[in-house]
C-alpha cells in the first residue's frame, strides 16, 4: 500500500511537471464500466464514476483532466437498443459526476468503455456484437451509433470542459469498418451543434505501439493500419485527435506490475511519432499505466518527457483512478475505503449522485483497460 501511496505522489509531482507544456494532463476515473454481469447493476456497489472528495484533491494537485468511463449497455438498455434513447437514471448519475468536474474548471472525456461492441459486456473485451458488423443480425449498426453520439454530444454542447472520447479500445475488427463507425459518431457530435474537441480511436485496442502495423495484439493479421485509414477522418471544425493508449510492461496489457526497461515508453512511440508529425496530426494518450516500482517509475517519467518534447502528443491520462478499484497495482485513487488501508475512518468521503458507499471492494474488471 505505501507503494501506492509514493506512487500517487510521484504521480502528482510529474502533472504538475508536465503542464507547462502539455494542455491536458490527468487520470482516468474508472468504475463507471464495473459490474458487465450485473445488469443494470446498484450504483455504488456495482459500479460508481468518481468519488468528488477524490477528485478535488487530484485538481487540488495539478490535474486538469479526467476520463470519465460508462458502460452502453448501462446507458443504452438492451430494452432500448443503441440510439437515442436513455436511461435517464444512468445518464443523471453520470452528469452529476461529469458536472462537477467540469464545474471547477477542469476537463471531463466522455468515454463510453466497449471496445467498439455492444449487447453482452458480461465477458469484455470481447463479448458482445462489433458494431457496425452487418453479418450479425445482433449487432447494432453504425447509424444507430451515430445517433447514440447525436443525443449525447446535444446534452454536452454547452459544455466547453467536455471532450468526447468516440469509444475505447476497438480492436478485432476491420479499420475501415472502425473509420465507419468513428465518422458516424463525428457526424453525430457535429450534427447536434457541439464543436468540443473529439478524440478519435484506432484498431488493436487504439495502442500506439502497433498504430502503423498490419498485425500484433487486438489486430486480426492482414488488417489495414490505422496508419493507412484513420487519417481519412473527416471533421468540419478540425478539432480532433487520434486516441491512443500505451502501457509499459512486455506485452502492452497494462497487467503486469513490470516494465521492460527505462526507454521502452519512448522506443514504442518512435514510429507514431514519426507518422503524426508528417501528417500534421495530433494526438492524445489517454490511458498509459505502469507498476508501482522503481523501474516503472523512470520508463513513465522518460515517457511523459517524450511527450514533453513532441509537439503532436498534447495530452495524456493515466490508468486508473476511481473509487472501486481497491488493491488494483495501477490504481493511484489518492484516498481507499476503509479496507485498503486497515483503518477506520469517521469521515467518508463523497459519492458523485449518491450517498457515500461503503463498498471497499475492487470489483472485478476486464483484462484489458
Amino acid at each position: 500500500m505505501y507503494l501506492l501511496f509514493l506512487f500517487t505522489v510521484y504521480l502528482i509531482t510529474l502533472l504538475q511537471f508536465c503542464k507547462s507544456k502539455i494542455i491536458y494532463a490527468g487520470v482516468n476515473e474508472s468504475g463507471g464500466e464495473f459490474g458487465t454481469t450485473q445488469l443494470p447493476g446498484a450504483f455504488g456497489v456495482d459500479y460508481q464514476f468518481i468519488n468528488q472528495s477524490n477528485v478535488q484533491y487530484f485538481i487540488d494537485h495539478g490535474v486538469n483532466v479526467f476520463r470519465v468511463t460508462f458502460l452502453l449497455e448501462r446507458m443504452c438498455p438492451l430494452s432500448y437498443g443503441l440510439g437515442r434513447k436513455f436511461n435517464e437514471t444512468y445518464f443523471s448519475l453520470y452528469q452529476d459526476a461529469i458536472d462537477f468536474i467540469t464545474e471547477r474548471g477542469s476537463y471531463a472525456i466522455i468515454d463510453p468503455h466497449n471496445y467498439m461492441r455492444y449487447n453482452d459486456p458480461s465477458m469484455q473485451p470481447n463479448s458482445g456484437s462489433v458494431i457496425g458488423n452487418t453479418s450479425d443480425p445482433n449487432a447494432a449498426t453504425t447509424e444507430q451509433f451515430g445517433d447514440f453520439w447525436n443525443e449525447l454530444a446535444g446534452r454536452f454542447r454547452y459544455n466547453p470542459n467536455v471532450i468526447f472520447g468516440i469509444m475505447n479500445e476497438p480492436h478485432n475488427m476491420s479499420t475501415e469498418l472502425i473509420l465507419k463507425d468513428d465518422q458516424a459518431a463525428l457526424d453525430g457530435i457535429r450534427d447536434a451543434g457541439a464543436g468540443q474537441l473529439v478524440l478519435v480511436p484506432g484498431n488493436g485496442y487504439t495502442n500506439a505501439e502497433i498504430w502503423t502495423n498490419s498485425s500484433g495484439n487486438g489486430l486480426i493479421p492482414g488488417s489495414t493500419p490505422n496508419s493507412d485509414v484513420l487519417g481519412n477522418i473527416y471533421d468540419p471544425f478540425d478539432n480532433f485527435a487520434f486516441d491512443m493508449h500505451l502501457y509499459l510492461d512486455f506485452d502492452f496489457s497494462g497487467t503486469h506490475n513490470t516494465c521492460v526497461s527505462a526507454d521502452f515508453g519512448p522506443q514504442n512511440l518512435v514510429l507514431v511519432t514519426q507518422w503524426l508529425e508528417e501528417n500534421n496530426f495530433t494526438a492524445f494518450l489517454s490511458e498509459i499505466g505502469a507498476g508501482s516500482n522503481q523501474l516503472c517509475f523512470e520508463a513513465l517519467n522518460n515517457t511523459f518527457s517524450w511527450l514533453e518534447n513532441h509537439q503532436n502528443f498534447f495530452g495524456w491520462s493515466y490508468w486508473a483512478a476511481g473509487p472501486l478499484w481497491g488493491d488494483y497495482f495501477q490504481s493511484v485513487e489518492p484516498y481507499q475505503p476503509v479496507k485498503r488501508f486497515g483503518i477506520s475512518s469517521d469521515n467518508p468521503t463523497e459519492v458523485a449522485g449518491s450517498p457515500p458507499s461503503n463498498n471497499s471492494a475492487g470489483i472485478a474488471a476486464s483484462s484489458r483497460h
